[in-house]
């Protein structure tokens, strides 16, 4: 097995955005870097090392202990070892960081693979998805260069729409037009075009829940992994993702998702696959058009190019079962039923923990 070099790096979609290998992430995106630091100890083999401080290595040896993890915080010496490098997501951001902390350029992708990696991360790739499930052309998100244009898209979905930024996670960047006055909305598309070039605009649905099929690309090819339950408030923002088997999974949504898995697969395998290897989290939802209606499924929401905290909760469900919720809380919310996933030694004001329903 090659060693690998692991790195928890969430802001890597702000990071895409701006496009440079010199990004500083504004606060809260560092202090959620700092909190999860050691999360790559769920999913590191034996031999590989996790780029995080030095003083982070008894917080990683205790857990490791625990649960019997295998990867370990490496060093700057070790750094220079790996063969392949692992991060949460592919920026030139994340090369750099790699780099700095010691890991030689031969472990690192090329420049043109990363804006590969980049080009396919765009809330773009979800049109070409869902054209390849056969999605009707007039349901599909509408990429707009301009104002007008985007006002034109609202108005096809008859204001019933969202507008999302290029690149964003976790539910940010994400805005409900509904919700909006019109000087507000033409600030934001205004503001979106400024930075990233275009804005994306879709139907809005009628959700019941949220959740996602996660896959692996390798070699040009996708394949279904799991499934990913997770949970959003309002406003689209994430709050946490189910520790739980895709059958409990099934249980909770009411329908059957994986019968999307082959003809998905196919997609992530022609859109995706062929300039990414890694983990892909195809955001999906169930929805009732209308009230008394039987549950659907929306096929593709989004595309995460990169991993997720479904693809954590996933790694952390082999280790420790399920009936248990992934999430992102303030310190004073950690209690003894939660399960510190990151025990870093500093304190950002966040810990990312398994707790019980």
């Amino acid at each position: 097995m090659m060693r690998k070099a692991l790195l928890f790096n969430p802001e890597n979609d702000l990071a895409l955005a701006a496009g440079t290998a010199c990004y500083t992430p504004p606060p809260a995106a560092v202090a959620l870097s700092c909190a999860g630091a050691l999360l790559p100890l769920w999913w590191g083999e034996k031999g590989d090392m996790v780029v995080a401080p030095e003083e982070d290595r008894p917080g990683a040896e205790r857990i490791c202990r625990e649960f019997g993890l295998e990867a370990s915080v490496g060093s700057a010496d070790d750094l220079a070892l790996a063969e392949v490098c692992c991060p949460w997501g592919w920026s030139q951001a994340a090369a750099r960081r790699f780099a700095v902390a010691g890991v030689r350029s031969m472990a690192l992708p090329s420049a043109e693979r990363i804006d590969d990696c980049r080009r396919v991360s765009h809330r773009r790739v979800s049109v070409s998805l869902l054209s390849r499930l056969g999605v009707d052309g007039d349901s599909l998100p509408v990429e707009a260069h301009t104002v007008e244009e985007a006002l034109q898209a609202v108005g096809h979905f008859d204001g019933n729409a969202f507008i999302k930024l290029p690149w964003s996670s976790s539910g940010r960047g994400v805005f409900d037009v509904r919700r909006l006055s019109r000087p507000t909305l033409l600030r934001y598309v205004e503001g979106f075009i400024r930075r990233q070039g275009s804005v994306m605009v879709e139907r809005s649905r009628n959700k019941v829940s949220d959740f996602a099929m996660l896959f692996r690309c390798a070699g040009g090819k996708a394949v279904f992994e799991a499934l990913s339950g997770f949970h959003t408030d309002a406003g689209g923002r994430y709050l946490g993702n189910m520790i739980a088997s895709d059958e409990a999974i099934v249980a909770h949504l009411g329908i059957d998702p994986r019968g999307w898995a082959d003809r998905l697969a196919d997609a992530v395998s022609s859109v995706i696959a062929p300039f990414y290897d890694g983990w892909v989290g195809i955001d999906m939802m169930t929805e009732r058009e209308s009230p008394g209606d039987s549950l659907g499924i929306v096929p593709c929401v989004e595309a995460n190019v990169r991993m997720t905290m479904g693809v954590v909760a996933r790694y952390v469900y082999d280790r420790i079962g399920g009936d248990m919720m992934l999430s992102v809380v303030a310190d004073s919310q950690v209690d003894t039923d939660c399960i510190d996933l990151s025990p870093v030694a500093s304190s950002s004001g966040m810990r990312i923990v398994a707790s019980p329903i």
